[in-house]
């Protein structure tokens, strides 16, 4: 490569430094507790989602959309909101499958599928957007 004289040759800046392993381990401890939280979130979902009507469904659906923006800030990649998503997403299967005795929580009503479909569709939405991008460098 010839250099024009008086002009600088041209350099590549060095990549960003990845993230620091305390960084990593708080992220992932976050989203390990986010895990317990989508269970608790998902469980309770399909308990309210029948009370008082507009109350019940909107507190429902709200807490996995809040679930989905809490884990899509905490994790740093989308397997961690996948996780997030599926662990909500097990419990709310699970408790409107059909029992034995056929006392269904959730059912396949009006209500039953807005919180199915509302919930399913925020944390796809989530693992959709991907984990929020953060910058490494220092803000000057």
């Amino acid at each position: 490569m010839t250099v024009a004289p008086g002009a600088a040759p041209s350099v590549r800046p060095a990549p960003a430094p990845g993230p620091s392993r305390r960084v990593r381990v708080l992220s992932a401890v976050g989203v390990a507790l986010l895990g317990v939280v989508a269970v608790a979130v998902g469980v309770s979902g399909a308990f309210v989602h029948r009370w008082a009507n507009p109350a019940g469904i909107l507190l429902a659906v709200g807490g996995a959309v809040a679930l989905a923006i809490l884990a899509r800030a905490c994790a740093r990649s989308r397997a961690g909101l996948a996780v997030v998503s599926a662990l909500w997403l097990a419990p709310v299967l699970w408790l409107g499958m059909e029992p034995p005795g056929e006392d269904r929580v959730i059912m396949a009503d009006e209500a039953g599928l807005v919180f199915l479909f509302g919930g399913t569709v925020a944390q796809a939405v989530a693992l959709g957007l991907g984990a929020e991008a953060r910058s490494t460098r220092r803000v000057t």
